[in-house]
């Protein structure tokens, strides 16, 4: 069908879709809106989703999905062409651009694969459109509305917050991990996100967040949990050693996502870089103190209720997008723990049900 793609596609109807779900943890909570299309759509048919552990973790307790199959990017993109083959689906829809996932359902021989053209891909998908670039070709474009225009072209019409679910089990292991750090019920609990997956570009120092933590611990008896992903065990050392505090380090205990999911619904705020976890509180309405300087706000500012973005508007070079700051990061190191401390207080002593 390349190179017309597909004129009927949101007329088409399928009995079983695969939906390649983004691997960013942020991504995949931006994308949760139009999971909610699509399956409002296509409300009869078998709907399984496929992407990474963290997205199977993400997404367990939700109705999006019918199954969830994780992927296994060591297997290689024969593995996970012969993994969907053997469920015949009938439509593929890609939340993802890169070629690597393109090919992956059309190995597996599906009749209808459906994706934004991006990364030379075009020729393996049946349908496919131009990535929107409202503004222009480098204007930032949010991301939750980038995958809402990609299912409405296939008659997936969708909107409104970012939607979580938190399954009983995974509630009550987030329950059982607070216990054993000695946290009660009514105590106040603070999250510091002191890590970023895209790069050290996106990382305010760990001399800043010790600051900010000891504030919350001695000024608001604050219990403070330091939130490290895997491989960002080193960052939450470090802010732990500049601390004259007692802080509770993820990094020591490590949570699966859908443990997360449940500890940070259980903060009163989250101190964040611009990182996957922040948009999980976004989802529960935590309030949210996010530092920012490399990229652009633009990309995820919905669903910013009690959010408040620190930016230094005075660096020229920001944001720049790039994962290595070239010179002396001071998009980030200009970004002062007093400043952060005006933030914390501001949306800690505003009422609740503001």
């Amino acid at each position: 069908m390349w190179p017309f793609g597909d004129p009927h596609a949101s007329e088409r109807e399928f009995e079983r879709i695969a939906v390649r779900v983004p691997n960013p943890l942020g991504d995949q909570i931006l994308a949760t809106t139009a999971l909610q299309a699509i399956r409002e759509r296509y409300a009869v048919a078998h709907i399984t989703g496929y992407g990474p552990q963290s997205a199977a973790d993400l997404y367990d307790g939700g109705a999006w999905f019918d199954e969830f199959l994780t992927v296994d990017r060591k297997g290689g993109s024969w593995a996970g062409a012969k993994q969907l083959r053997q469920r015949n689906f009938d439509a593929c829809i890609l939340l993802t651009g890169s070629f690597r996932t393109a090919v992956v359902p059309w190995l597996a021989r599906i009749p209808h694969r459906y994706g934004y053209r991006w990364s030379g891909r075009t020729p393996l998908l049946t349908g496919h459109w131009r990535r929107p670039r409202p503004g222009g070709k480098k204007a930032p474009y949010p991301t939750k509305t980038y995958f809402l225009d990609l299912v409405a072209k296939l008659g997936a019409k969708g909107g409104g917050r970012v939607d979580l679910p938190l399954s009983a089990v995974a509630e009550r292991l987030s329950e059982e991990w607070l216990a054993r750090q000695g946290i009660a019920p009514d105590e106040t609990v603070v999250g510091l996100c002191v890590g970023a997956s895209f790069g050290p570009s996106k990382l305010w120092p760990a001399e800043s967040f010790a600051r900010v933590a000891e504030h919350l611990v001695h000024k608001r008896g604050a219990r403070v949990i330091v939130f490290c992903a895997p491989g960002e065990e080193a960052i939450g050392a470090a802010v732990r050693t500049h601390a004259d505090c007692e802080l509770i380090d993820t990094g020591l205990d490590p949570l699966r996502v859908r443990v997360l999911k449940g500890v940070i619904r259980r903060c009163k705020l989250l101190l964040t870089n611009d990182t996957g976890p922040r948009h999980i509180a976004a989802a529960y309405g935590i309030p949210i103190v996010c530092l920012m300087g490399s990229t652009d706000p633009t990309y995820t500012d919905t669903d910013v209720d009690n959010t408040i973005v620190l930016r230094r508007e005075d660096v020229e070079c920001s944001p720049c997008h790039k994962k290595v700051c070239p010179i002396d990061h001071r998009c980030m190191t200009w970004i002062k723990p007093p400043t952060a401390i005006e933030a914390v207080d501001t949306l800690l002593d505003r009422p609740s049900d503001s």
